[in-house]
């Protein structure tokens, strides 16, 4: 009987070491950007003046660099494990913005704030939505607050809310990504074209 007792004993060692040794590996952490497509025309009339940029203002989890995930239509927000915008979105989206005007010809000057040009005019965004939708409805939403202001006399030209909801064939999150990079590409044009519109 004592000697049934170390090799029972070792039996159990080697149970417990199967089961730690068992345990499925910690995800790798992954890095996302948002990246807006180059506009298809270039704009008939140009801004005079310059248009200046600022980071875009994001309450709470907005501003942060976890991506967002909602099953219930954006009531409750959970951030995703291991998966992270490359910057804070105001910066990655304001940037994003400065690029895609610059390339669609809308003004004579398009800068970032921090460059401090002097500009006409001041563009302020506000992210209202930027989260994957899982669920029985799978997709995508983002929807951006977009304000054009006159600098010397703070004169509201243009004020709007642009939201793009878009469908994904799963819940994986690079479905997730592709179609908040096609409904920013689609923000961005709305955008473009109400900035050709506007009375300046």
């Amino acid at each position: 009987m004592r000697q049934l007792r170390p090799l029972l004993l070792l039996a159990l060692l080697a149970a417990l070491a199967g089961c730690f040794g068992s345990a499925p590996p910690v995800p790798k952490e992954q890095y996302f950007r948002l990246i807006a497509e180059q506009p298809g025309e270039p704009a008939a009339n140009k801004i005079t003046g310059g248009l200046e940029i600022v980071p875009f203002a994001g309450e709470g989890v907005m501003s942060d660099r976890p991506l967002l995930y909602t099953a219930d239509g954006g009531r409750k927000l959970e951030q995703r494990n291991y998966a992270y915008w490359t910057e804070a979105p105001p910066q990655m989206l304001r940037d994003q913005l400065v690029s895609y005007l610059r390339q669609a010809g809308v003004a004579d000057r398009v800068a970032p704030s921090e460059l401090r040009l002097d500009s006409a005019y001041v563009i302020r965004g506000t992210i209202r939505r930027l989260e994957q939708l899982v669920g029985s409805n799978s997709g995508a939403v983002i929807s951006l607050e977009l304000a054009v202001m006159e600098n010397s006399s703070d004169r509201l030209i243009l004020s709007r809310v642009y939201t793009a909801e878009k469908p994904t064939p799963g819940q994986n999150i690079d479905s997730a990504v592709a179609a908040l990079n096609d409904g920013l590409d689609e923000i961005f044009a709305a955008f473009a074209s109400d900035l050709a519109a506007a009375d300046f």
